[in-house]
């Protein structure tokens, strides 16, 4: 069976809401599935599974302290094979434009990276959540549109 973990940081709950309906659409297809704060996760057991996502809320156009730290600490550990999917929180802006990829106002493109260094396999484009004011609500399509994309990740990984 595989086996999928989904690690995020949220600081109003937000990010944590879409890290549940990803998990939530992934489940539907079978896919065993742990969704845990980066702050309860034990790193040397991430080896362990077949897919790891990871998100957090963007904090001045990157990463959370936290989440540096996280990545940090997750270098460490030998990740080469595992698949891979990024996610975050952000508030809606100009700069989201993804014509001006470069200019991109988003963690998730930064965890994709860290990810993408550690030799795990991206399997589908990071997504961003759009959340209104600083602590939500979340637009309102985002839990649907997260639980198809964990229907999606759930499809890629089941075949």
């Amino acid at each position: 069976m595989v086996r999928a973990l989904i690690l995020y940081h949220s600081l109003f709950g937000n990010t944590k809401d879409v890290a549940l309906c990803l998990a939530q659409g992934m489940e539907k297809l079978g896919i065993e599935t742990a969704c845990l704060s980066i702050d309860e996760v034990d790193i040397n057991q991430i080896p362990n599974y077949d897919f790891l996502a990871i998100g957090g809320p963007t904090h001045m156009i990157g990463l959370s302290k936290a989440m540096k730290v996280f990545l940090t600490k997750l270098k460490s550990v030998n990740l080469h094979g595992i698949k891979g999917f990024a996610f975050d929180t952000r508030n809606h802006s100009r700069l989201n434009n993804k014509r001006w990829f470069i200019l991109e106002n988003s963690a998730a493109r930064k965890i994709e990276g860290n990810m993408r260094r550690m030799k795990i396999e991206i399997i589908k484009p990071r997504q961003s959540a759009i959340v209104y004011g600083r602590e939500g609500p979340l637009e309102s399509n985002v839990k649907t549109s997260f639980q198809e994309i964990g229907k999606d990740i759930g499809n890629i990984l089941g075949s």
